[in-house]
């Protein structure tokens, strides 16, 4: 298996990366010449173009598009005339639909929308898939060539990828998020940033210890820790009035979502 990932910014770095750690074949078409030069003195192995024309075509299997929505229309143009329909295109490109790249691209080639998030590097990713008609074949060659990077979440309808980047695309984000929260309160009280991080390492390594435990409950662990009448009942009271940071958090992942459908109005 051989793929092709054109963009190489943020996301794209981190794909690279799982790829090259799994020892996956991948090559790299960057517009950036700066940028495609970084990645050859970090990269070794890994075969860099800036030129679409000098990219070996017939020996990608995968075209993995992973470009601002803003280029998405250019980028998919310039690369149109390359693709052949053994190629299985992956956008990873949040909001842009299967029917407008199907639109651009002419030929009929198999296409799938997927969103990964950073993790997909540590083999932690849960990935969202999505594409319309797809045979069997088809399915069971990503799941063999993707699952490696996590767990493979196959989406039913292609509108609940909005929601899927929202939650879970930028899921690692918010959690850094409330831990950079909690990071500070700790520091405020008087304990060194080393300290911190320690014992906020253990406190997750606890957690995802309980997670991981059969039959395992929200409810049933926040009750084992929240004796009655004790302290952390009096934290939760505070978290739980009128259930606010239930819907604060709901707000905010609404909020990413629509924007991932706004995106999508904006480049069909």
């Amino acid at each position: 298996m051989t793929s092709l990932l054109i963009g190489c910014g943020n996301l794209g770095r981190i794909i690279l990366e799982g790829f090259r750690k799994k020892k996956k074949k991948i090559l790299v078409l960057e517009k950036n010449i700066k940028v495609c030069k970084d990645i050859k003195k970090k990269f070794s192995t890994v075969e860099c173009f800036s030129d679409p024309k000098k990219v070996n075509w017939i020996k990608v299997n995968y075209i993995m598009i992973c470009v601002k929505p803003n280029d998405s229309k250019k980028v998919v143009s310039e690369i149109k005339n390359y693709c052949n329909k053994k190629h299985v295109i992956l956008s990873f490109i949040a909001g842009l639909k299967i029917k407008t790249i199907s639109k651009w691209i002419v030929s009929k080639n198999s296409i799938l929308r997927i969103m990964p998030n950073i993790f997909i590097s540590s083999n932690n990713s849960s990935t969202a898939v999505y594409g319309k008609n797809l045979n069997t074949n088809i399915k069971n060659k990503i799941v063999r060539d993707f699952s490696e990077f996590g767990e493979i979440v196959w989406m039913k309808k292609e509108d609940k990828i909005d929601f899927f980047t929202a939650m879970f695309g930028g899921g690692p984000a918010y959690f850094f998020y409330i831990l950079n929260c909690f990071n500070k309160i700790i520091k405020k009280n008087g304990f060194t940033e080393t300290q911190s991080l320690s014992a906020l390492k253990l406190l997750l390594e606890g957690v995802l210890e309980n997670i991981n435990k059969e039959n395992f409950k929200f409810s049933d662990s926040i009750q084992k820790v929240a004796s009655k009448g004790g302290t952390t009942e009096e934290g939760l009271k505070v978290l739980s009035k009128r259930n606010n940071l239930f819907m604060l958090f709901e707000k905010a992942i609404l909020s990413a979502e629509n924007k991932s459908k706004r995106i999508s109005k904006k480049i069909q």
